[in-house]
């Protein structure tokens, strides 16, 4: 399945499809088939990106903090009993590959905030212009990044849904 290929090392697929979407972008420019929008624009859309990508962090790291801490707090149990699925699942290694996914989709967003806010503080004026490229970059990954976390929960949902 395609989500196996993608899962096995998403972040660097996110980063490629922005590169490759950026690619794409620079050659319809130069062709004219894409005008460039305002360099103030693209200045005010660079610190919506960031401070979107800022408040997905808090909301990642909740998420992260709520299964260690269930975790913590979930008693092992033996083999044969009865247990909910939800408790079985931090005792797979479901439990730990989750988890490193979602520190990763952590990385990878704070890498878009940090760049955000160092392209704001240190593009001059003359080159703001070509923010919009960051931006489409930046919009990509954080888009990638939310999938892959609903698709993470939308799993351990499946998970705990009574057949």
């Amino acid at each position: 399945m395609i989500l196996d290929i993608y899962f096995r090392r998403p972040v660097f697929y996110d980063y490629l499809l922005a590169f490759c979407t950026i690619l794409v972008l620079s050659v319809f420019l130069i062709n004219g088939k894409v005008s460039l929008p305002k360099a103030e624009d693209s200045y005010s859309l660079t610190g919506d990106l960031t401070n979107i990508a800022l408040t997905l962090i808090g909301f990642i790291l909740t998420i992260l903090t709520v299964f260690i801490t269930f975790k913590d707090n979930s008693n092992p149990t033996s083999a044969g009993t009865d247990e909910p699925l939800f408790k079985r699942f931090f005792s797979t290694g479901y439990y730990f590959e989750t988890i490193k996914h979602l520190k990763n989709c952590i990385k990878s967003i704070a890498l878009v905030a940090a760049c955000g806010f160092v392209v704001k503080m240190f593009f001059p004026i003359e080159i703001r212009l070509y923010l919009f490229f960051y931006n489409i970059a930046a919009l990509i990954i954080i888009m990638l990044t939310v999938y892959r976390c609903l698709l993470i929960l939308g799993k351990i949902l499946e998970m705990q849904r009574p057949k």
